[in-house]
């Protein structure tokens, strides 16, 4: 089901990152009230938006008791929630061998647990206002990714949970859709570009935020349950899915291109590797 955003208010998590503010600029250009959830509200309060200032409530996607304590304040300021954009989430290269208990678990609680307690908290609202979910996930949900291992289970969790939830809620009047972009030029991609065995991330060029915000609004507008970006690259990667031995056969090749675009890149921005 279609989504008219005019006047609607939706939560966007993450709101200071790179995407999560490509996102609510698409949300408030469409005429939604937005809601900057996360746990630097400094960051959160310097974001510019057209239109009206977002709200910034403080949240810890981490921890049922804040995401209640948040909706509870959206419900108690704007009377309403329509929209929920899980946009949160963290990343961390190299082996998982090498990876601390600790990193482990913040990327899970973060990336997918962060989801699914968001999405818990905010369905009766969203059950009395028949509106929607987007999911953040990504195309390395779909494929492989050496070396980031943790990373990659998450958003492959978040798009089985995007789709068994939208299943479940059939009939509510919920929509629940997933978004799932490949590369972002982010402060993100920026950590993985001083990290060489990232280099699956750079095999295609990095997507401009913006591309990320317009597939939610898209997402959205057409309550279509997943949003390829790029559409063709999308498209690909879950047909390689589907012959793991010939995508894990072609990953080394897709490496040395990305490699390759680091090197350019790290060229281009002054960066070097650890």
């Amino acid at each position: 089901m279609a989504l008219d955003l005019q006047g609607k208010v939706a939560l966007v998590t993450g709101g200071a990152g790179g995407i999560g503010q490509a996102v609510a600029r698409a949300l408030a250009l469409a005429g939604a009230r937005v809601v900057l959830a996360g746990r630097n509200e400094a960051a959160l309060r310097a974001v510019e938006l057209p239109g009206a200032p977002p709200m910034v409530v403080s949240l810890d996607v981490r921890e049922a008791e804040t995401w209640e304590r948040a909706v509870a304040a959206v419900l108690r300021d704007l009377g309403r929630l329509d929209v929920l954009v899980h946009n949160a989430g963290v990343l961390e290269v190299g082996t998982l061998g090498t990876r601390t208990v600790e990193a482990i678990r913040a990327i899970v609680d973060t990336n997918l647990t962060g989801a699914l307690l968001g999405t818990r908290a905010a369905l009766p609202a969203l059950r009395e206002s028949r509106g929607a979910v987007v999911h953040l996930a990504s195309l390395g949900g779909i494929v492989p990714m050496p070396f980031e291992a943790s990373y990659a289970a998450t958003k492959a969790g978040i798009r089985q949970l995007a789709f068994s939830l939208r299943a479940e809620l059939e009939g509510s009047g919920v929509t629940v859709s997933v978004v799932s972009p490949d590369s972002v030029d982010t402060p993100q991609l920026a950590q993985e570009l001083g990290h060489a065995e990232a280099s699956l991330s750079f095999a295609s060029p990095p997507l401009p935020p913006d591309a990320v915000g317009e597939a939610v609004l898209r997402a959205l507008r057409s309550g279509a349950p997943e949003v390829l970006v790029p559409a063709a690259g999308g498209l690909a990667a879950r047909i390689a899915a589907a012959f793991p031995r010939l995508l894990l056969w072609i990953l080394p090749f897709l490496r040395r291109s990305g490699a390759r675009r680091m090197a350019r890149m790290r060229v281009d921005r002054g960066a070097r590797p650890d």
